[in-house]
This record gives structure tokens, sequence and C-alpha cells, in this order.
């Protein structure tokens, strides 16, 4: 969706990497989130008489009309990191392989870690992604089903993945409740906003930090105590498996229809090796 993401940017690096030994191009197009701009970029790609198509969606329908164009012209896709909606593909009448991060258990094991490490009645924010993204959904739903009882949700306000809108959705949550003691962002990028709205407010002592997607400064924040914990996915390997399916594909076979590329949460006691294995997509 944005190539400003570091989950998106380790995805194409592997990407790139992955097609180049195979003697292919990529040819990268980001839609900066903006449906608009993706049906624009699609319909590129179809006039450029692209090989395939590796589609990390903006959002998980919208796209319809572009998935029966690629559908018309013959051209594969494969669906990486967030997936379309299965209304969506059965409107086209299309089985669309998806690899990517299983969200909703990724999120549920950052839940099974507070009610490991919490007391019950936790007063918990949760900051939400993009509504109508099934990651944001996801994310949410299995944070809830993980934590249980653990957790008194206190407050919880859609910031949209960004750094900014985290910072000020978490300057409003400390402001109206000042007993917060956990927040729990959705994506790193609004959690180290919250970071700076808890240390403005010299809440450090009192709130901790859990994020998602295990960003290189997310790492860090972990590995200082800044942040409690962040939940790792593998998009260098959504990007590897989106390249050696589409292959398969090109020559003649069938790709995998579905894989869960895995999620871990990374705490203190792992986050050293979890850096070492991202070094090696540098």
């Amino acid at each position: 969706p944005t190539l400003n993401s570091k989950i998106t940017s380790r995805m194409v690096t592997s990407i790139r990497r992955y097609l180049r030994e195979q003697g292919y191009e990529a040819l990268i197009k980001d839609s900066d989130h903006s449906i608009d701009l993706e049906l624009k970029n699609i319909q590129r790609l179809i006039n450029l008489k692209v090989d395939g198509i590796l589609l990390v969606p903006s959002s998980s329908d919208g796209l319809e009309s572009a998935l029966t164009k690629c559908k018309e012209a013959g051209i594969p896709i494969i669906n990486l990191d967030t997936k379309l909606t299965d209304e969506s593909l059965a409107n086209v009448g299309l089985d669309i392989p998806f690899y990517g991060t299983n969200n909703y258990e990724g999120a549920k094991l950052a839940g099974e870690y507070v009610a490991k490490n919490f007391e019950k009645g936790t007063k918990t924010a949760i900051l939400k992604g993009i509504e109508g993204q099934t990651n944001a959904a996801d994310r949410y739903n299995g944070f809830i089903e993980g934590a249980g009882d653990t957790v008194t949700v206190v407050a919880e306000q859609t910031a949209n993945w960004e750094v900014d809108q985290g910072y000020t959705a978490a300057q409003n949550i400390i402001s109206a409740n000042p007993d917060v003691e956990l927040f729990f962002c959705c994506n790193d990028n609004m959690g180290i906003g919250a970071l700076r709205a808890i240390k403005e407010a010299n809440m450090q002592e009192q709130i901790q930090i859990i994020g998602f997607d295990a960003v290189s400064e997310a790492l860090n924040l972990v590995e200082n105590g800044e942040f409690l914990a962040t939940v790792a996915q593998y998009p260098a390997e959504m990007g590897k498996l989106g390249v050696d399916n589409m292959l398969k594909i090109f020559d003649g076979g069938e790709a995998e229809s579905y894989i869960d590329t895995g999620t871990e949460v990374i705490t203190k006691d792992n986050v050293g090796e979890f850096k070492d294995y991202l070094k090696t997509f540098e």
C-alpha cells in the first residue's frame, strides 16, 4: 500500500532479490493507501502486459473492477499481506492465492502475553488501524480474545496506522483516562506516536506499550524498555513465497492457495535474535 511502511519495504526488497535471481524484473507501484490510485496502477500494469501481479492491497475490498480486468487479460494475481475479502473474490469469480500474516492469531498471541503478565482488570487503551481493513479488525479482535478479562478496555480510537494520529489519539485518551495502564497499538507506528504522548505526560512508569509489526524503531524501543513488546510478522517471507509461487504459475503449475507466514511476540528476551534475522534482508 505504501513504500513508507517498513513492512512493505522489507517485502519489496525480498521480491526484487528473488525475482532478479530468476531473471525477472520487478515493477513496483506505490498506491499510498489510496484505492483510486491502486485501481489506476493496476490498469497501468495491465496496459504494460505484465506477466503477473503480486498485490498488496490498500483495502480488502473496492478493487473488483481491477481484478475483473486482470482476469479478462489473463494476468495471474497473488495476494500478499492484506487479504482481499471472500465476497470480493466471489463477485469477480476468482480464487486468488493469499500469503501473509494471520493477524488475528498474531494479536491473540499479544493478548495471551498480556493475560500471563498483567493483573486482571488492567485498564487498557487500544489504537486501531484503518476502518474496513481486514488486518485492522483481525488485530483488534485477536487481542481482545487473547487478553480476555485481564484487560478492561477504557478507550479505543482509530489512528489509521499513522505516528502523528497515534500521538494525538494517545494524548486524548490519557487526558480522559489518567489511570490507563496499557496501550495495545495495532501497529508500531501508532505505538511510536503513543510513546511520545506518554513521555510528554511523564507517565512511562505507569503505562506500558505493546505494538505490532516489529519495525526497526520498535525493536530498538523493545530493546531499551520503552516498548514492552511488539508482534513480529515476516514480510520478507511473504515476498519470497509470492515470487516462488508466481514462477510456478509461469511454468504451468499451480500456486499454493494459502500460506500463513507466521507471527511471534518480540520482547527483551528475543529481540536480539530477531534483529540478527532481519540483517539478512538488508
